[in-house]
């Protein structure tokens, strides 16, 4: 799964969200956005069980797919890329 997007534009909607990511749960899962990308739209999710957050996003893609990432490393990562945009390329391992 390869898709482009702004590193701006997907930072200021994961601060939207992120909130509900608690990094002290019993769920490892929890820590993480879902990534769910169909024909050029990007859906982000975020939740707590109890609260669930969406953000939408227009990106070029010519896969559609989900991934989860690691919420913290994600946005750590972002805040230190200045605007520009961002190839992200998901390979999925079988193992």
């Amino acid at each position: 799964m390869k898709f482009i997007v702004s590193s701006s534009a997907l930072l200021k909607q994961l601060q939207q969200i992120s909130g509900v990511i608690n990094t002290n749960t019993v769920l490892p899962i929890l820590e993480d956005f879902l990534f769910e990308i169909e024909k050029n739209k990007l859906t982000v999710v975020a939740t707590d069980l109890e609260t669930v957050m969406k953000v939408h996003l227009d990106i070029e893609a010519k896969d559609s797919g989900k991934v989860c990432i690691p919420a913290k490393i994600l946005m750590d990562s972002l805040k230190n890329i200045p605007e520009q945009p961002l190839t992200l390329i998901l390979i999925k391992i079988l193992v």
